[in-house]
């Protein structure tokens, strides 16, 4: 066994793992997650791919030519207040830019609808870096790359010199202009390598080069202390995966929903916060090809958070402001939604109003849910599952971790059931519901509430707690199918293994429609030569690159941008500029309703963006042919589960997910398991097998 590719994508409570064969065979495996040293879960997962196909860890990584991972690392880092310490150099007069934010924008940028009604009790966050650690140097650079005011190398060694003396970890650079010319940015990359060369750099122009001050040095100061942290740990899983016997390629999927380089990773920390409940996106978009869903809700529910993202047409949704604990950043990143709501968020009761609360605290894998075992002392919404019958021990990770589901239930009786007056199964049932209906206003907002029909959209449901629930809110929502996929419960891993690698670049340049095409082709020839020259130092060769170019476009002075895709790899023609507005002006309507566009209004080209995917060289899963609907050799028999529409517990039948066969078909109520997640299936509905093996539910 050779020519094997792996993703590693961690979570919260699971590290999930899955092993591409060279002939499209597919092998799932989980373990816990193990902070704050995720390595141990790292290996872990991969002992159990290991064993699975028959192999020692050593010759499995050996075996491996392609190492794909995601982590949360870099997320946790800014939450945590883990970062590195860091100094920023920029233009003199105009050290106070992360202080000034844009202004009011930056007291209620990132807060709820709730906390944004108190503006009096909002505030800007603290700036990424003390002021004591900004300096500034002479030098002005306009619009045009004319370099005003020149540098002065000795003004410059003399501030590296200040920031060194302070002994920070890393050292960002952010000047006016610079992506027009980085002349003066080279130049004190030069002074800092010379005076401080272990020090971590970032270079605006490299990382964000942007219109927008504010959001250029705030991604500049988040990449400079996050650089450090991020470097340490993919340092030390390359060394761990090097002294397992792994000498393939290692990539590591960034938020706009493609793989880097390892070293390119390295340098860029910035574009890995959030990647993974990207890289489920991705493959559910893999999948939706396959089976042919182009219009897809992929809703992710696992142990931390519920995370939801939308495919229409086939096209992936970028978010208008990419944020992370209200700190902006410039770079690209999907549209997606969290709510702290899932297996591990803790379910408890307001001792002073008596109102029953989920989350948005988790208990993660350790201490965990009480039905672990882990030394959990709360309950939470998976010990829930549980209680109401969901979760069968000798198929929790296939059988390697036990369940006390006596001490969940006796846990939960104290702290939720006794409080609210209820026997636990009622209670029980009451938080499912609450749950449930929380996780559905979630995607009514980002379904409805931006103009999009979930009738006409199949929901992909996917982390290891969402087939427990997708029954209740899948119907509610009205989607046409529910697609709970075969990696459910690793479908981050999964999108890894299906992900290319891709750069995401963009000039602005504010045009008014009709712009000359004459400008805007010569904007993406500068665009696609960059871009190209990356690929190639990669080593892709032109018959693994594609080039997708789009404009983000609005109505003059609207905020509301729109990233409308350029059909096709054609010249840029004033027809296909018409075209493209054409396209704009229909989103717009899909989006915002049919009244809301005014052409008259003027439509204005904004920035123009170019995805440079470098094809990997892969073997994709084949179906399996489809056969008869007879599910009842893989019957376990039954158990007592507390069925929604009833509101009480009632006997269903179990199903042994690895006994079934494509083209199975189950009707519900029922449950089905498998070594790494559970469906629940709803009353008047039905859940076959494809032959892709995902539970298909109507």
């Amino acid at each position: 066994m050779n020519d094997l590719v792996i993703g590693i994508d961690i979570g919260g409570t699971c590290t999930d793992c899955v092993v591409l064969e060279a002939d499209g065979t597919i092998t799932l495996a989980k373990a816990f997650s193990t902070p704050p040293d995720y390595s141990r879960g790292i290996m872990d997962a991969l002992g159990v791919a290991a064993e699975q196909l028959g192999l020692e860890l050593g010759p499995m990584l050996a075996a491996t030519r392609l190492f794909l991972h995601s982590t949360t690392v870099a997320e946790n880092a800014v939450v945590d207040g883990t970062m590195a310490t860091a100094g920023l150099i920029t233009n003199r007069g105009f050290e106070d830019t992360l202080f000034a934010t844009r202004g009011g924008y930056g007291r209620w940028s990132g807060l709820t609808e709730d906390e944004k009604r108190n503006p009096v009790e909002t505030d800007k966050l603290v700036p990424l870096v003390p002021r004591p650690q900004i300096v500034g140097i002479r030098e002005r650079t306009d619009a045009a790359g004319e370099q005003l005011v020149a540098h002065d190398p000795d003004d410059i060694a003399e501030q590296v010199s200040r920031l060194a003396a302070m002994d920070v970890d890393a050292i960002g650079v952010c000047l006016l202009w610079s992506f027009a010319n980085p002349t003066a940015e080279n130049a004190v990359a030069e002074a800092v390598r010379a005076q401080a060369p272990d020090t971590f750099l970032t270079l605006s122009h490299e990382i964000a080069p942007v219109v927008g001050e504010y959001e250029r040095t705030s991604t500049v100061a988040l990449n400079a202390r996050l650089g450090p942290v991020v470097a340490r740990y993919l340092d030390r899983l390359r060394s761990s995966l090097e002294e397992a016997s792994f000498a393939g390629t290692l990539l590591v999927m960034q938020a706009h929903g493609g793989l880097l380089p390892f070293e390119e990773a390295r340098d860029r920390p910035v574009g890995m916060i959030e990647s993974g409940p990207v890289s489920g996106v991705v493959g559910s978009r893999d999948l939706g090809t396959r089976i042919g869903a182009e219009n897809i809700i992929a809703a992710d529910m696992g142990g931390t958070t519920f995370k939801v993202g939308v495919v229409r047409e086939g096209r992936l949704d970028y978010q208008r402001e990419s944020m992370v604990l209200r700190y902006h950043y410039a770079l690209p990143k999907l549209d997606v939604v969290s709510l702290g709501l899932a297996g591990g968020s803790v379910v408890s009761v307001d001792e002073r109003t008596g109102t029953p609360r989920i989350g948005p605290r988790s208990a993660g894998s350790f201490p965990g849910p009480v039905c672990y075992g882990h030394g959990g002392s709360e309950p939470t919404i998976t010990d829930v599952d549980a209680i109401l019958g969901f979760l069968h021990p000798d198929f929790f990770l296939d059988g390697r971790a036990g369940l006390d589901i006596e001490r969940a239930r006796s846990v939960f009786e104290e702290q939720v059931a006794r409080p609210l007056g209820l026997d636990v199964p009622e209670a029980a049932g009451a938080m499912y519901r609450l749950a449930n209906s929380l996780i559905h206003d979630l995607l009514h907002r980002t379904t409805v509430q931006r103009g999009l029909d979930p009738r006409r959209f199949t929901l992909f449901s996917f982390g290891g707690t969402a087939g427990m629930h997708v029954a209740a809110y899948g119907r509610e929502l009205g989607v046409e199918r529910v697609v709970v996929p075969h990696s459910a419960s690793v479908h981050g891993a999964y999108g890894l293994v299906t992900s290319d690698v891709a750069h995401e670049d963009q000039i602005t340049r504010p045009l008014r429609a009709p712009a000359p095409s004459t400008e805007v082709a010569e904007i993406f020839a500068a665009l696609e030569a960059r871009t190209r020259r990356q690929l190639e130092h990669e080593g892709f060769d032109e018959a693994r690159m594609v080039f997708e170019r789009s404009i983000d476009m609005r109505y003059r002075r609207q905020v509301h941008v729109l990233t409308t895709p350029v059909a096709g790899d054609g010249p840029i023609s004033d027809g296909l500029l018409e075209q493209t507005t054409a396209e704009f002006e229909r989103l717009y309507r899909e989006r915002y309703g049919e009244e809301s566009a005014f052409r008259e209004a003027g439509i204005e080209l904004v920035s123009y963006r170019l995805r440079a995917t470098g094809r990997l060289d892969r073997a994709a899963p084949e179906p399996a042919p489809v056969g008869s609907a007879d599910a009842a050799a893989a019957l376990v028999g039954e158990v007592d589960a507390w069925v929604d529409t009833d509101g009480a517990m009632s006997t269903v039948p179990g199903y042994d997910f690895r006994r079934l066969e494509p083209g199975n078909a189950i009707e519900g109520p029922a449950i089905v398991w498998t070594p790494i997640t559970t469906l629940v299936v709803g009353r008047e509905q039905t859940a076959s097998v494809d032959g892709f093996r995902n539970l298909i539910v109507q």
